[in-house]
């Protein structure tokens, strides 16, 4: 029999795959167990790092088991209870007027429901938590996908802390990284200068072995390559409020460390303690001791775009942080 398209689609997807052993391991072990080891599965980490990608890993390993699951991509639907509810309905082939919760509740068998892109239905946090999860049967495991670690009742209830397990995805070993590049045919002399620049982040990886795969005999620089720059970009930031907002997100990227008092400097405004707790609340910014501080990749992708964009700007922030030092 003709294989569909379907299939050699999954092959290729199966064959391009690399890393996250351990995530994989989890996951297995726990739909396996006679016992869920835990009932919410919380992977989280910023745009980019692969999470629909090991989501459909798990769906696949899901599949060998043969558990009967249900993957709603959040994207898709209003952050509305009854939304939700209408997704689950259409992926069970169920009724108009049946009611998922009823149907996942007094099943016996295993079921996982996955839920991607979770940070665009976390209005329906409070709601999934309180009434949705409860009914659920306890066969039944909830693995959730976003850019945002569980909210703070997750961690605070002490019956959802023995139930919930956080799993922060990470970029790629170089290891890894060497292995995905040789299995898109980049040439080996280019590998070193390419994870200095994606630092493991593996839709970067992806984006830069397309530019070498359409041929080009080219050597690698992020200047070099505007495209791969702006489409991580809409990634990492999917939306930015104000042009002061995105002037914060530049400095900050720019300095080791950005605290308030070097933000007030830098942009020469009043006030920016509202621009400080946009950034702090960004996926790829990092809080430390000492000040805010992006990943590595945004990092780098943040200044390759503002030095191809705008490097007047770039030279004035520099200054303005030099002045402040």
């Amino acid at each position: 029999m003709l294989s569909s398209l379907a299939a050699r689609l999954i092959a290729e997807r199966n064959r391009r795959f690399v890393g996250r052993v351990r995530e994989l391991e989890l996951f297995q072990n726990a739909i396996a167990s006679t016992q869920l080891p835990f009932h919410i599965l919380h992977v989280f980490g910023p745009g980019g790092v692969g999470k629909t990608t090991l989501m459909r890993q798990f769906d696949r390993i899901a599949e060998h088991f043969n558990i009967h699951k249900y993957y709603v991509e959040a994207r898709n639907i209003e952050p509305a209870p009854e939304s939700l509810m209408s997704a689950l309905r259409s992926l069970m082939g169920s009724h108009e007027f049946d009611c998922p919760i009823q149907a996942l509740s007094t099943k016996e068998e295993r079921n996982i429901v996955f839920i991607d892109t979770y940070e665009t239905i976390e209005p329906l946090d409070e709601w999934l938590r309180e009434e949705f999860l409860p009914q659920l049967s306890e066969n039944t495991l909830i693995v959730l996908a976003g850019r945002n670690p569980p909210s703070s009742p997750w961690r605070s209830d002490p019956g959802w802390q023995a139930l919930i397990h956080t799993l922060p995805l990470r970029n790629l070993s170089p290891e890894e990284c060497h292995i995905y590049l040789t299995k898109r045919d980049v040439p080996a002399s280019q590998h070193q200068a390419i994870l200095d620049f994606t630092h493991g982040h593996p839709l970067a990886l992806s984006l830069v072995a397309d530019v070498f795969a359409q041929g080009q005999e080219i050597s690698f620089q992020a200047e070099s390559a505007p495209d791969v720059v702006k489409t991580l970009l809409s990634r990492f930031i999917q939306e930015v409020p104000t042009p002061a907002h995105r002037m914060a997100l530049e400095a900050c990227a720019v300095v080791r460390l950005t605290t308030e008092a070097l933000l007030t400097q830098m942009l020469n405004l009043p006030d920016v303690h509202d621009l400080f707790d946009w950034l702090r609340g960004l996926s790829f910014i990092e809080s430390g001791q000492s000040g805010l501080f992006p990943h590595d990749l945004a990092r780098e992708v943040l200044i390759a775009d503002l030095r191809w964009r705008n490097p007047d700007f770039y030279a004035q922030l520099h200054h303005k942080a030099r002045n402040y030092y």
